[in-house]
């Protein structure tokens, strides 16, 4: 039975800090009324609590680092609403798994010996390539890259097969010319 039920729950987050305003003059504070100044807001609020209605809503605000004000452990909040329970018997691996290069295709290694022989560049996560790893990348790779442009422009320059009708302006303004 889940004992984190009750709605409105206030969530508060851990890193929670309160605005900072800057300090008024002792002549400031002593005007009343309406030509009272409004103390300049040096810093935001950051991580308000926040009240939510619904399961999802906690869920929701739970993932960002929320927490309910009246939890008595987080161990025992996150096993009840994450579900991010500890299953007996679970035992990592690290093999096999993908690596990942800027220019190559990603490839699995079963091995620690495998994961040494691929070399530089090779990471855990994708990888955005940039202009300076095309550049570096190895001949090999760089002309299979321009033969597949070139089929590609070829494929773009070739003419419309018979029984096609185009549709462009420019195609109806030659048809109707000739």
């Amino acid at each position: 039975m889940n004992k984190f039920n009750a709605y409105p729950k206030i969530m508060l987050h851990p890193s929670h800090s309160p605005a900072v305003f800057k300090a008024l003059t002792a002549e400031e504070q002593k005007l009343k009324g309406l030509f009272a100044p409004v103390p300049e807001c040096l810093s935001p609020e950051r991580y308000p609590p926040v009240t939510v209605t619904t399961l999802d809503q906690e869920k929701l605000y739970a993932s960002k680092g929320y927490r309910p004000a009246n939890n008595p452990t987080p161990q025992e909040y996150d096993e009840a609403i994450l579900e991010s329970k500890h299953v007996d018997g679970f035992v990592y691996q690290a093999y096999p798994k993908y690596k990942y290069h800027a220019v190559n295709i990603p490839v699995i290694v079963k091995d620690a010996a495998e994961e040494e022989a691929l070399g530089e560049g090779w990471e855990d996560a994708p990888i955005i390539a940039s202009e300076d790893d095309i550049q570096k990348a190895p001949p090999t790779v760089k002309k299979a890259r321009v033969a597949k442009a070139k089929k590609v422009k070829t494929k773009a320059k070739r003419a419309v097969p018979k029984g096609i009708v185009k549709r462009s302006k420019t195609n109806k303004d030659a048809q109707q010319a000739a």
